[in-house]
């Protein structure tokens, strides 16, 4: 753990003090709800299927900032990155920004006979595995999504409310660890969830999460070797019956 009782210092850096660092240009202010795609094309299926406009060419976070896009008046959408660090300086970054809400949409490999590739997964607690989260909490096992977000991403029709597991480090899911996260309960793998709902609760955010099960682990060693199956196709499902979900009370 990183996070010291007796530590009472100002962080060196803040959000807010970056957003509004001359090198950045000007603050852009966002609608209070984001959508966070962590797989690729998320934010072109929105540029392709709705009326969309172009907020800022680079969200000024620390870690390569890329295009934020206006839905409407209420929701913007941007890519969140990659693992935990990119996707808590990203959260950071959108609140200082005025963002309110926050919907994680992303990929997640299945390591349960409760998990089959294509699966639609609204993870209930994300058990924490990755190191970012330890530098907000002294202590922190897992982290839950808000009540009010989980409800509406539930809605899609047949996701499952499973809890995951999120990590940093992708070369050491060993068969034995994966073994020790079914016996917690958790059914997948992420590299962001835990983080983005930990922090979310830090930072006073409504965070909620959907993943789409993209490969399964083999459970055992003799099994046959892991294999990539996400398709466009199951990619383009996703986005679809997400965005009923999230647009269901919009109109």
């Amino acid at each position: 753990m990183w996070k010291f009782d007796e530590d009472k210092t100002a962080p060196v850096i803040t959000a807010k003090a970056h957003v509004e660092s001359t090198h950045n240009g000007a603050p852009v202010s966002l609608p209070q709800t984001a959508i966070l795609f962590y797989m690729h094309s998320g934010p072109q299926y929105l540029l392709d299927h709705y009326p969309c406009t172009l907020l800022t060419e680079k969200l000024p976070r620390f870690l390569q900032g890329g295009p934020v896009w206006k839905l409407n008046e209420q929701i913007c959408f941007l890519d969140g990155g990659r693992g935990a660090p990119q996707a808590v300086d990203t959260l950071e970054i959108i609140a200082a920004l005025g963002v309110q809400k926050v919907f994680s949409v992303g990929m997640c490999g299945g390591f349960s006979d409760q998990a089959q590739v294509g699966d639609v997964l609204v993870p209930d607690r994300a058990f924490v595995e990755e190191g970012t989260s330890l530098h907000y909490y002294q202590q922190i096992d897992c982290a839950l999504p808000d009540k009010a977000l989980f409800s509406k991403l539930s809605s899609i029709k047949g996701a499952k409310a499973l809890p995951i597991v999120s990590t940093d480090a992708v070369y050491r899911q060993t068969f034995y660890k994966e073994q020790l996260w079914r016996q917690k309960g958790a059914v997948a793998v992420d590299m962001e969830t835990s983080a983005l709902f930990s922090v979310g609760k830090y930072l006073g955010l409504q965070v909620a999460a959907v993943l789409m099960v993209s490969d399964r682990h083999p459970l055992r060693p003799q099994d046959p070797e892991w294999e990539w199956k996400m398709t466009p196709a199951m990619r383009q499902e996703l986005f679809a019956r997400t965005m009923d979900a999230i647009l269901s009370d919009e109109n």
